[in-house]
């Protein structure tokens, strides 16, 4: 038994970090709008999930990104974004910057009312999900 245990524990130590599906939902003339919809977190009334802002152009090699955490007040229809992550050309995070703004309405056919639909009603857009920026950069950005 107490083998069978250990090696319980050593699989669990090896499994990979939580999973990402990063839905591109949305695009600007500049920028790719995309979703984790497996870092989906409901904590009592907030529904946290990131948004990466990926420029359009570069090249392949630039891995240079944002990721914003969004929380959401579903049923109050109510957003706000605490914390924004730069990430520089080579992937790594280049700054962290915090945001202590009120909580705002979520209106239809904006990023936040988008948003807060996938994470609060669970609407998903026709695939492609990409299992990380760096796939969706390095497959061309579309």
């Amino acid at each position: 038994m107490r083998a069978i245990l250990t090696g319980l524990a050593i699989l669990g130590l090896a499994t990979p970090a939580a999973a990402e599906t990063w839905h591109a939902f949305s695009r600007s003339a500049n920028a790719a709008y995309m979703a984790d919809v497996d870092a989906i977190v409901a904590d009592g009334d907030i529904t946290r999930i990131n948004l990466a802002i990926v420029p359009l152009r570069g090249e392949a090699s630039d891995l240079s990104h944002t990721v914003d955490t969004y929380e959401f007040r579903c049923g109050a229809n109510q957003w706000r974004s605490p914390v924004s992550v730069e990430y520089g050309p080579d992937g790594a995070e280049a700054g962290q910057y915090p945001d202590n703004s009120d909580w705002l309405s979520a209106r239809d056919g904006t990023v936040p009312g988008i948003l807060k639909e996938i994470a609060c009603d669970g609407v998903r857009a026709n695939p492609p999900f990409w299992p990380t920026i760096r796939a969706f950069i390095e497959a061309g950005r579309s």
